[in-house]
C-alpha cells in the first residue's frame, strides 16, 4: 500500500516534526488539535525545518515552499481529507483515555483501508486501541524525539495487527529516512526497555558509592557511549525517565525497580536540563546537584554502601540482560534490538553494533555468563538474574538469525537478510541464507520465495574482514566453494526465488541476486561489481554468471570498470527484469509472485526444471528435457482440470497432483 494522503493529530514539537517528515517524500499531510496554538507550531516548526536546508543548500527555497505547501491543519477533522486518507498518527499526550477518544473519532470518519498509528512510546498498544473494531489495521509507530533529527523508528504490533499494516509502516519508514525495527507490544517495547535499566543501574552505582557521578559518566563516554547515564537523564527529563521507570517496575518487579534518588528529585522538580536542574546543576556550568549530595549523605547513613570500585561492565551488564530478555520473549530479534539501540541510544557502533553484538562479538558467551555470575553474587539475583536462553548461548548457539522467511495465505515467502547495517555476506549470513532457502523449498506452504533485505542495503557485499583473513589459497577456494554452495543452492531451487532489490545490491550481493531466478528491483537500488577496485575480482560466480544474462562485452564493462549502476540500467540491459518506484517494490514484487503461486505447482516446477537444466546441456538435449516435463505434466490431474476449465470458462482448481 502507498501512502499518499496522511495526517498527524496532535500539533507542537512531535506533530510538526512529523508532519514535516511526512511532506519531505511528497505527502499531503494535515495537522489536526484541540488548539490552534498546537496546530501553527506544527506548521511553523516544518517550515522552519525547511528555512535551514534551503540556507545550508540542501534544497532550493522553491522546492520547500512546495513540500511546505503540501502541509495544512485546523482544529477540526476536513471531512474530505479524511475520506480517503491512507494513514493517521496519533502524537498527543501519554493520558490513556485521551489516546481511545481519538481512535474512536478516527474509526468513524476514516475509509477502512486507513492505516491508524499511535505514536506511543509507553502505553499498552491493545489498551489504546480497545475501542476500534479494526484491529487489524491498528499499529504502534513509535518515533524518536525529534522526529526530524533520530532515525529510528519502532513498529509495533500485538496479535491483532495484519502482517500487510505491519509491512506498510515499516516500509513506509524507509520511505521518511528512518530505520524501523519490527516490536511486538509489551512493556517498554524494545529500546526504552533497555536503556532504561541501563539508566537506572547508573544511580544504584551512585547511591552504592561506587564512584561520583562525573565518574561514572567519564566511564562510559571513555567506552565509547557519546554521553555518561547521569548527563543523559537530565537531557531526556526524569520526569519522562520516571514515568518509564515505572512502567518497567510495574511490569518486571524488582529486574527493574526505580531508584529513590529519581522518585526523590522529580518529587523536587529537579526534571534535567528544562528546569535547570537535575542530577546536575546547570545555573553556572556543570555540577552535581545539591539535592543529590544532600540524599546520598542521608542515604548512607542509613545504607552502607558498596565496597567495590564502579567498573563500566555493571551497566553494560544490563543492557545485555534486558536484550536478552526481549529476545526470549519474542518481542525482537536481536539485530532489530541492536539496531535499536544503535540509532535510538546511540550505542557506539565502533565498539560493536549493539549490546548483543558486544556480548556475542567482542566478549564471547562464557565470559559475560562469567560477568554475569559474578554482578548476581555482588547485588543480588533480582537486577542480574540469568536469562534462560544463557545456557544455550554457552553451549555454541548465536544469539542472532541473519535470515529468515514468513509466509503469506497465497504462499508467498518473504526472506529477509537481515546483517546491520548493511547486510554483508559474512559467513554466518551465508550459512543462514542456504539454510532458509533449503527450509522454504521443503515447506508445503512455499509456493515462491522473495528474497530481499532489511534496510537500505539488499547486500552490499562480501565481509571484507573475512577476506582480509583469509591467508592461503587453499583458504581462498575454500571461502569461494562455500559462497558457491550458497548461490547453487538459491539457482537450483525448484520453486522460484525471486530478488527484490531494495537498495544497494554490490560485490556478492549482485552475485547472491543473480542466482535467484528473477529480479525486480526499487527505482533507488545500485548494482555492481566494484571487487575490482579493491584489487581482487568476483569470487561468488560473478564472472561466470552476469556473461550468461547481459552479454559478454556488457559482463567485462561492468566488472573491469568497477562502477555502480542503477536500477534502470540494469534493467536496459536486462539484468533486472522489472523496476518500480521504491515506496511499490514490496506490493509489487509480492503481486507478481502471488500470480506466479497462483498456478499449479506441477507445472511451475516442470518450468523451473527444463529452463534450468536445459540451459546446461546441448539444445538438443534441452529439447528432451522439455519434452519429459510435457509428458510428466500433461497426464496430470492438474492439466486436465486446466484444459476443461478453459473450456468451460472458468477459473480452474488445481491440487498440484
Amino acid at each position: 500500500m502507498q501512502i499518499k494522503k496522511a495526517a498527524v493529530i496532535g500539533g507542537g514539537a512531535m506533530g510538526g516534526s512529523i508532519a514535516h517528515l511526512l511532506t519531505s517524500v511528497g505527502i499531503e499531510c494535515f495537522v489536526k488539535d484541540i488548539e490552534k496554538v498546537f496546530v501553527d507550531k506544527a506548521i511553523d516548526l516544518s517550515r522552519s525545518i525547511y528555512d535551514k536546508l534551503v540556507k545550508k543548500g540542501k534544497i532550493d527555497q522553491k522546492k520547500a515552499d512546495e513540500l511546505q505547501g503540501l502541509l495544512r491543519g485546523s482544529i477540526k477533522y476536513d471531512s474530505k481529507f479524511f475520506e480517503d486518507v491512507d494513514l493517521v498518527i496519533e502524537a498527543v499526550p501519554e493520558i490513556m483515555k485521551i489516546k481511545q477518544g481519538i481512535f474512536t473519532e478516527l474509526e468513524n470518519i476514516c475509509p477502512e483501508k486507513t492505516i491508524l498509528a499511535s505514536n506511543t512510546s509507553t502505553l499498552s498498544l491493545p489498551e489504546i486501541a480497545a475501542k476500534v473494531e479494526k484491529k487489524d489495521r491498528f499499529v504502534g509507530l513509535h518515533f524518536f524525539n525529534p522526529a526530524h533529527v533520530m532515525k529510528l523508528v519502532e513498529v509495533i504490533y500485538d496479535e491483532n495487527t495484519s502482517v500487510e499494516a505491519v509491512d506498510t509502516m515499516m516500509e513506509f519508514s524507509m520511505l521518511i529516512g528512518k530505520v524501523p525495527i519490527k516490536v511486538k507490544n509489551g512493556p517498554g517495547f524494545a529500546v526504552n526497555r533497555v536503556l532504561i535499566p541501563y539508566m537506572n543501574e547508573a544511580v544504584f552505582a551512585l547511591m552504592d558509592g561506587e564512584a561520583s557521578m562525573e565518574e561514572i559518566d567519564a566511564s562510559m563516554v571513555e567506552f565509547g557511549m557519546p554521553m555518561g547515564p547521569f548527563s543523559l537523564w537530565d537531557l531526556v527529563g526524569l520526569d519522562v525517565g520516571l514515568h518509564a521507570s515505572e512502567t518497567l517496575e510495574k511490569a518486571y518487579g524488582m529486574r527493574a525497580p526505580v531508584p529513590e534518588l529519581l522518585k526523590t528529585l522529580v518529587k523536587k522538580g529537579s526534571l534535567g536540563q528544562k528546569t535547570g536542574k537535575g542530577f546536575y546543576d546547570y545555573s553556572s556550568g556543570k555540577k552535581p546537584a545539591k539535592e543529590v549530595e544532600t540524599f546520598l549523605k542521608n542515604w548512607w547513613k542509613k545504607n552502607p554502601g558498596s565496597d567495590e570500585v564502579f567498573s563500566p561492565e555493571r551497566l553494560l551488564a544490563v543492557q545485555i540482560r534486558e536484550s536478552l530478555c526481549i529476545l526470549s520473549d519474542g518481542i525482537a530479534s536481536a539485530n532489530d534490538i541492536d539496531t535499536g539501540m544503535v540509532y535510538g541510544t546511540n550505542f557506539p557502533t565502533k565498539v560493536s553494533w549493539g549490546p548483543l553484538h558486544y556480548a556475542e562479538e567482542n566478549m564471547g558467551w562464557d565470559d559475560v555468563y562469567s560477568m554475569m555470575s559474578s554482578l548476581e553474587y555482588l547485588y543480588g539475583p533480582e537486577r542480574f538474574s540469568m536469562p534462560v536462553i544463557m545456557d544455550a548461548l554457552v553451549a555454541g548457539d548465536s544469539a542472532f538469525t541473519n535470515c529468515s522467511y514468513v509466509v503469506d495465505n497465497d504462499g508467498v515467502a518473504v526472506m529477509t537478510i537481515d546483517n546491520p547495517p548493511m547486510n554483508t555476506l559474512g559467513y554466518k549470513t551465508r550459512a543462514d541464507v542456504t539454510a532458509n532457502v533449503l527450509q522454504a523449498v521443503a515447506d508445503p506452504r512455499v509456493r515462491v520465495i522473495l528474497l530481499t533485505g532489511n534496510g537500505k542495503a539488499f547486500v552490499a557485499g562480501a565481509d571484507i574482514e573475512e577476506i582480509k583473513g583469509l591467508k592461503t589459497i587453499d583458504d581462498v577456494v575454500d571461502f569461494a566453494n562455500r559462497g558457491y554452495r550458497m548461490m547453487n543452492t538459491i539457482e537450483d531451487a525448484e520453486k522460484p526465488i525471486i530478488a527484490v532489490i531494495n537498495g544497494f545490491c554490490l560485490g556478492g550481493g549482485l552475485e547472491l541476486a543473480m542466482s535467484c531466478h528473477m529480479r525486480i528491483a526499487s527505482n533507488t537500488a545500485r548494482l555492481g561489481l566494484p571487487e575490482i577496485n579493491l584489487g581482487i575480482m568476483p569470487g561468488f560466480a560473478g564472472t561466470q554468471r552476469l556473461p550468461r544474462i547481459v552479454g559478454k562485452a556488457k559482463a567485462l564493462e561492468m566488472i573491469l570498470s568497477g562502477s555502480h549502476y542503477s536500477a534502470g540500467q540494469a534493467c536496459d540491459m536486462g539484468l533486472v527484469n522489472k523496476v518500480v518506484d521504491h515506496a511499490l517494490l514490496m506490493d509489487e514484487a509480492r503481486k507478481f509472485a502471488r500470480t506466479i503461486a497462483s498456478k499449479g505447482r506441477l507445472a511451475v516446477s516442470a518450468v523451473m526444471d527444463a529452463v534450468s537444466a536445459g540451459l546446461e546441456v546441448s539444445f538438443e538435449e534441452g529439447l528432451m528435457i522439455e519434452s519429459e516435463n510435457f509428458a510428466r505434466v500433461s497426464i496430470s490431474h492438474d492439466a486436465r482440470e486446466g484444459l476443461d476449465a478453459f473450456l468451460e470458462k472458468r477459473k480452474p482448481v488445481f491440487k498440484d497432483m
